[in-house]
């Protein structure tokens, strides 16, 4: 194992088993990776962490830096809400709830305010606070429920408060608030270990495969400190385990669509829905997840009962996309209508006003089988033998096309028929399932694609700008980004304050303040100097006329031309926020580069 060195704040502890590593050790590098911006640095502040974490701890350890106790699709819901926590926080620290209020109210974060209330209080006090302790006692937290539940967590709370130390205390509230962002993504946590556990970074796509099929970072770095790369490579598909999502390229036209997928594609329509991963596990139990891994099989109860009675496997992964659909009538609704089936209350009544339908695309595992290493038609042929057609779980429509005008033909009756447009599928012998990845084998031809100055972007929100005049009180205009996955960073391509009513500016700032900070985000590459900065978290859907060239946004950097990145000329909120989106889902830079190389390779006025 390969150690890690540099000059910020080193620990160094025995890594014997059963060595007892302090939650001190963690906040400590949480503090640095605060204050240093650089992805390189990032990776080597982290690394050292995870150099002087035992291997038992590792998983935990790397939960802790996602913000997590435990992967992200378990779940795992501390039931804090910010004013229990300042109840705690007044506990430990010997004060009045109202008081550890007005110091919330003051410092502006609860993290600060609680380290600037024990510091008063508690300055001397060693640390001593194990890590296994915190997680398991934060596991404590999430399992209180029923009658007295709240009195539980806070008495857990307080606990753990009163035994940390200042800056212990900092990252734990933040912790279990959910507000601990520390600039670091996954592909940076995976450059850690790789360097740490394995030969370099240059070993990450090894890592990355096996928590693109997985979603469990904890599981990957276990496997790898227990058994190295080879353990890594031995990790499947599992049911109970979701998998991350492939996603499509864009591209506007047929012709150049049928070159990159070697001249013959399947076109699947592309329906406006939420995308989900149905889970089927040994005991009959399905579990939808969302891009973003959330559960949300009770939000959408027939569609488990669709899928209990005509999905064959015993064991499964399948993904489909969730349509408001009318199945007497055969009529797709918009997105909105299904959005609205996004809630916890209520359930039954929403059902009965939005019924909606499966249209299944993809069969990941069946019975034993990983079937994402198989090219397209083999995985749609599988698809078609498991899954038994009933109004309400469909196939989605899928036709194979050879030539522009055929795809043409396709992309208007998908249009006709209330679609999106059409996924173009590779079916290719190499066309296997691309877990995590936006390759050329998918490529998306959309309807906004197609109109000559009209293309839709999911952007970023990373800074705001104070409104002015009719708007003052309120965010003016918001700062958006794409996502450059290569380097695990958001870069700016447009300001936008248009297409908002009058509710959504005022809501805007409630919404947006959790992601709120003081300074430039790491994980942000800006020229802009906002009112407000924002960690990226909310994905908006953006309509712009046009891509050009600009000396001010940062987006595709000296990609098309020397000291110029994209902007988007007159861009619009289309009003459709996508929360079924991870900000690492938005569209990325390199989709915007492509679509200005393909503007301007059209003649004027085509």
């Amino acid at each position: 194992m390969a150690g890690a060195s540099g000059a910020t704040g080193h620990v160094m502890i025995e890594r014997g088993e059963g060595a007892a590593v302090k939650y001190e050790v963690v906040a400590e590098a949480y503090r640095d990776l605060e204050r240093v911006s650089g992805r390189l640095a990032l990776i080597e502040r982290l690394a050292q962490l995870l150099a002087a974490t035992p291997d038992g701890l590792l998983a935990t350890v790397c939960y802790l830096c996602q913000g997590l106790i435990a992967p992200e699709f378990a779940g795992v819901d501390l039931g804090l809400a910010e004013k229990l926590a300042v109840r705690a926080l007044a506990t430990a620290a010997g004060t009045g709830a109202e008081d550890a209020a007005a110091s919330v109210r003051e410092a502006g974060d609860l993290g600060q305010a609680g380290e600037q209330l024990l510091a008063a209080a508690a300055a001397d006090r060693p640390a001593s606070l194990p890590v296994a302790v915190v997680v398991d006692t934060l596991h404590q937290i999430a399992a209180a429920a029923g009658q007295g539940s709240q009195g539980r967590k806070l008495g857990l709370l307080a606990g753990l408060l009163g035994q940390a130390t200042p800056l212990e205390a900092r990252y734990l509230l933040r912790l279990v608030t959910g507000n601990l962002r520390l600039g670091i993504g996954t592909p940076t946590i995976l450059d850690s270990l790789a360097q740490v556990h394995a030969g370099g970074r240059a070993d990450r796509p090894v890592l990355e495969r096996a928590y693109n099929i997985c979603c469990d970072l904890g599981k990957v770095a276990a496997a790898l400190a227990a058994g190295g790369l080879a353990a890594v490579e031995e990790l499947r598909v599992q049911p109970g385990n979701p998998v991350r999502a492939m996603l499509a390229q864009r591209l506007s036209e047929p012709a150049e669509i049928l070159a990159k997928l070697g001249g013959r594609c399947a076109a699947e329509y592309k329906y406006d829905g939420v995308r989900v991963q149905a889970h089927k596990t040994a005991d009959g139990q399905i579990e939808l997840y969302t891009r973003r891994l959330e559960r949300v099989s009770s939000q959408f109860p027939d569609v488990v009962e669709a899928l209990a009675a005509g999905l064959g496997p015993a064991e499964a992964i399948l993904e489909g996309e969730v349509v408001a659909y009318d199945a007497a009538a055969g009529e797709l609704h918009p997105f909105g209508e299904v959005m609205f089936r996004r809630r916890k209350h209520g359930i039954s009544e929403a059902m009965a006003d939005v019924p909606v339908g499966l249209f299944c695309f993809e069969l990941l595992y069946a019975d034993g089988a990983d079937l994402t290493r198989l090219p397209y038609p083999r995985r749609r042929a599988a698809l078609a033998a498991a899954v038994t057609v009933s109004p309400q779980l469909r196939l989605t429509t899928a036709t194979e096309a050879g030539t522009p005008a055929a795809l043409e033909t396709a992309f208007e009756q998908a249009v006709t028929d209330g679609c999106e447009g059409l996924v173009c599928k590779s079916v290719g012998p190499a066309a296997v399932y691309q877990a995590g990845a936006r390759g050329w084998l998918w490529i998306k031809l959309k309807r906004d694609y197609r109109t000559e100055l009209s293309d839709t972007a999911d952007l970023v929100v990373v800074g705001a700008f104070a409104g002015r005049g009719r708007r003052r009180g309120v965010y003016g205009a918001l700062l958006l980004a794409a996502y450059d996955p290569a380097a695990d960073v958001f870069r700016t391509v447009t300001k936008c304050g248009t297409g908002f009513s009058d509710a959504e500016l005022a809501a805007l700032p409630a919404r947006l303040a959790p992601l709120a900070r003081a300074v430039r985000p790491a994980r942000v590459d800006a020229r802009q100097q906002p009112d407000v900065w924002f960690e990226p978290g909310l994905v908006l859907e953006i309509l712009s006329a046009e891509l050009t060239l600009s000396p001010t946004y940062t987006a595709a950097w000296g990609q098309l031309k020397d000291d110029a990145g994209l902007a988007m000329r007159f861009p619009r909120f289309t009003g459709r926020y996508r929360d079924d989106k991870a900000p690492e889902d938005a569209t990325t830079t390199g989709e915007l580069a492509g679509l200005y190389r393909t503007a301007q390779r059209k003649p004027a006025g085509s």
